[in-house]
């Protein structure tokens, strides 16, 4: 197994490289297509805008490379926060074309004062609905992860996908595994004993 930490700037490199080495997890970091080479599997985190993410990303050439890599069968990957987002076709925020792993599209989360609920969304919340396999191995029918977001999926074409969802004024897109693309708008890194194991499921 060759794990890698995709670093271009757009991440916090620091917790997720805690959460790896506590796990135990061997991986290097990649900051240009050659550190993809090998790969089995990839970390692909990220916080703040859409459109900065993806800019990171051709500006540092990672663009094709990972496309490649997903679309042959040779690699898993894992996007985390904005890295998920950036794993769909479009996002509403900046107007902004993805890397088209999967077919869905981020919108802005809308707000509900009236109810109480506010964007961004943050902090622990619970997700159900995942079946207790794969990446969501071991974790019980409602775990609490932590969130910070203002955009999410709300829906998209995941046939045979393993989803779990979570409730912020609407339901949303909180995690999912189909087939070889795997994405989490929490922080698994951030979200204790519910998150390592999410982690070690990834790698497993």
């Amino acid at each position: 197994m060759t794990s890698v930490l995709v670093n271009v700037g757009i991440g916090n490199i620091d917790s997720v490289e805690r959460a790896l080495h506590f796990l135990g997890v061997s991986y290097r970091t990649a900051s240009d297509p050659h550190g993809l080479e090998g790969a089995t599997h990839v970390i692909l985190p990220g916080v703040g805008a859409f459109r900065a993410g993806m800019q990171a990303l051709r500006d540092h050439g990672m663009v094709d490379p990972l496309r490649q890599l997903v679309a042959q069968g040779r690699s898993r990957i894992l996007g985390v926060c904005l890295g998920m987002q950036l794993l769909g076709e479009h996002s509403e925020e900046g107007d902004c074309e993805g890397l088209g792993l999967l077919p869905f599209r981020v919108v802005a989360m809308p707000p509900a004062p009236e109810q109480g609920v506010k964007v961004p969304h943050v902090g622990f919340s619970s997700v159900e609905g995942h079946r207790p396999e794969g990446l969501f191995a071991d974790l019980p029918p409602l775990a609490d992860f932590y969130f910070t977001h203002s955009y999410a999926v709300f829906d998209g074409p995941f046939e045979a996908a393993n989803l779990t969802y979570c409730s912020h004024g609407r339901r949303f897109i909180a995690a999912f595994e189909a087939g070889n693309v795997c994405g989490a708008q929490f922080h698994p890194e951030k979200s204790q004993s519910n998150g390592l194991r999410l982690l070690k499921n990834y790698f497993r």
